[in-house]
């Protein structure tokens, strides 16, 4: 008896259908690496597929609008800080609900491009960034000799104003007009200089304001009587004498002068807080200046407007 096998019953359909594909495979890939325009379309649809599920990851992950426990408790801290109260859980909700159509409209704004070209937006973006430089560029605590060589080298940071102390003499204009308060001022200029007032307080009206009469400096008096001759009288009216009558935006004033400070640098003692106060604003702004420096140095700045229109 001959025994005889058949071929086709050792290799099941699958396994032969598996051999023909592989040899196809290997078929394609000989001819593919001897046609490199082929090898160009291929590698063009890999990239093409891979980028194109990268594009449908980042949608997706735009689309996800995740709400954690963290997010619930920062929300909960946000209206703790605002309102001073912890939100009842109906509230929070609502809070969340809030946030979810803000992170909705956001992202479409977003998708929309509306941030682009939005000058609100870049200042915003701007600060943000000088905000980040603020808490990175960090200011050691200076040394004494350093505050000291600070304020040698600005003295007019801590020069006080000169400041005046003085006496005045009103005369209202509601009192038969300007013309007439200012024929009063000269009549009772008269009788103080020849001594014969016998009471000032008889002389003229209440001033209509209370002011300090002591330690003004001529910023504070412009701030009283506003840019009038009066201010010039305080700072130029030699010391005891009275002035010449002098008009403010209230009326006529004969003023004397009864002490004149001179503008003085303060004592490092009596300064050393606005002093250091001053350094460290220094030094602060100077490191944001550096970080700002190395910024610009990462970016290929073209100027092509300096010749524009011919100059």
């Amino acid at each position: 008896m001959s025994l005889s096998i058949d071929a086709s019953a050792s290799n099941p359909p699958d396994a032969a259908a598996t051999t023909v594909r592989l040899r196809d495979l290997r078929a394609f890939s000989k001819r593919l690496s001897r046609k490199p325009f082929l090898q160009f379309l291929a590698l063009g649809a890999i990239i093409f597929a891979v980028a194109h599920l990268a594009q449908q990851g980042r949608d997706a992950s735009q689309r996800r609008i995740l709400v954690d426990a963290q997010l619930r408790q920062r929300i909960v801290q946000t209206s703790q800080t605002q309102s001073g109260f912890t939100p009842a859980p109906a509230q929070l909700e609502r809070l969340i609900d809030d946030y979810i159509d803000d992170q909705v409209m956001y992202r479409e704004a977003l998708r929309m491009g509306l941030d682009q070209d939005d000058e609100i937006i870049r200042r915003r973006l701007i600060q943000k960034v000088q905000f980040l430089q603020q808490d990175l560029a960090g200011v050691p605590d200076p040394q004494e000799s350093e505050l000291r060589a600070y304020y040698s080298a600005h003295p007019e940071l801590f020069t006080s104003a000169t400041s005046v102390s003085f006496e005045q003499l009103y005369f209202s204009a509601d009192h038969g007009g300007s013309t007439k308060a200012e024929s009063r001022a000269r009549h009772a200029l008269d009788q103080v200089r020849r001594g014969s007032a016998t009471s000032l307080a008889l002389l003229d009206d209440p001033f209509p304001f209370q002011i300090a009469a002591e330690d003004l400096t001529r910023v504070d008096a412009a701030r009283i009587f506003g840019d009038t001759g009066i201010v010039e009288a305080l700072f130029s009216t030699s010391e005891g004498q009275w002035s010449e009558p002098v008009r403010s935006a209230y009326g006529w004033h004969l003023i004397k002068v009864d002490h004149r400070q001179s503008a003085k640098v303060a004592e490092f003692s009596q300064v050393r807080t606005q002093v250091e106060s001053a350094y460290r604003e220094e030094q602060r702004q100077a490191a944001q200046q550096r970080e700002l420096a190395a910024l610009r140095a990462r970016y290929d700045i073209v100027r092509s407007d300096k010749h524009a229109g011919g100059s």
